[in-house]
């Protein structure tokens, strides 16, 4: 791929409402999902969610990387949505089987059969090869990315190095903690914070390398380039930030299922507020997002992280 290319990547991390109940703390789990029955949590980031952001995409003409947990697909209704995302010609990668923040943490053991297990379910749902991960709240370690290729993955887009991202990040989880309410989240090493920016091989502890497709940040400044900053600027601060974006020549636009739901015409519940992008209207994130999803397919050659992964 010639280096004047603006390379751009579109995808969504499918994390089903119970997952936000984890990170602020609602239900004091920081770990596995035990006991977890898809069958009695709420689907609406799954059945109102994602459908929005297949016709969002449509509207755009982009294809984009759905990161689905794999025990999501219990749930019937789960399963006739990712349906639609495979005829609808997206890519599918995994984000684990059952999410536990503290993966990077887990033995070697318990590692593999989350990430054997969820590439299995996937494979057999979509009829698809499922080459790409996306680690729990982002967090990574040698032992894991070790693991993400020995079960079959060929690549990973987990790496976010925004300081600012990471840091109000570790800020949350310390509040938390002192309030007790500890969040499932763990915050990540700080040596990832001002990683590589653009797509790179790393190297694996075996001495092998595996491909990884850093999330979005702006280039000096390191903004983060994802749907909640996007959504929390609005319009206003999307213009602002445009003439930098136009000429960024990596863009991994990463976004959240919950990012299109209307906190109060989908009727969540109120300790969904915490996240910033649910003060937000549906109507007014539509326009922003769909916005930026145009403008970036006109400025930058729009492909699905796995098409990407192959060239570098």
């Amino acid at each position: 791929m010639a280096d004047s290319v603006l390379r751009a990547a579109v995808n969504v991390d499918i994390d089903g409402l119970y997952l936000y109940d984890r990170i602020h703390g609602h239900t004091g789990s920081a770990g596995n999902a035990a006991g977890f029955d898809a069958a009695a949590h709420d689907p609406r980031a799954w059945t109102r969610g994602v459908p929005r952001f297949l016709d969002l995409f449509a509207r755009a003409g982009v294809a984009g990387t759905f990161f689905v947990v794999a025990q999501d697909l219990d749930h019937a209704d789960v399963r006739a949505v990712l349906r639609d995302a495979v005829a609808a010609g997206h890519e599918i990668g995994s984000h684990s089987l059952t999410h536990p923040y503290d993966l990077s943490r887990l033995s070697a053991e318990a590692q593999r059969t989350e990430l054997f297990a969820a590439r299995e379910r996937l494979r057999d749902a979509t009829g698809q090869a499922v080459s790409g991960f996306r680690a729990p709240g982002y967090v990574l370690s040698p032992m894991l990315l070790q693991t993400v290729a020995d079960v079959g993955h060929a690549w990973d887009s987990s790496r976010f190095p925004c300081p600012a991202y990471q840091a109000a990040k570790a800020a949350a989880i310390g509040l938390y903690r002192a309030t007790g309410k500890p969040s499932g989240s763990i915050p990540e090493a700080p040596g990832v914070w001002l990683g590589p920016r653009t797509p790179y091989r790393e190297r694996l502890p075996d001495g092998r390398d595996i491909v990884e497709l850093p999330i979005g940040v702006l280039p000096g400044v390191r903004w983060p380039v994802i749907g909640t900053s996007v959504i929390v600027a609005g319009e206003l601060g999307r213009l602002a930030m445009q003439p930098v974006l136009d000429r960024t020549d990596w863009v991994n636009f990463e976004l959240h299922a919950i990012d299109l739901l209307d906190h109060a015409g989908d009727e969540l519940p109120a300790r969904l507020l915490a996240q910033p992008d649910q003060r937000v209207p549906l109507r007014s994130k539509w326009k922003v997002l769909l916005r930026m999803l145009e403008r970036l397919a006109a400025t930058h050659s729009v492909r699905t992280l796995g098409q990407w992964a192959q060239t570098v």
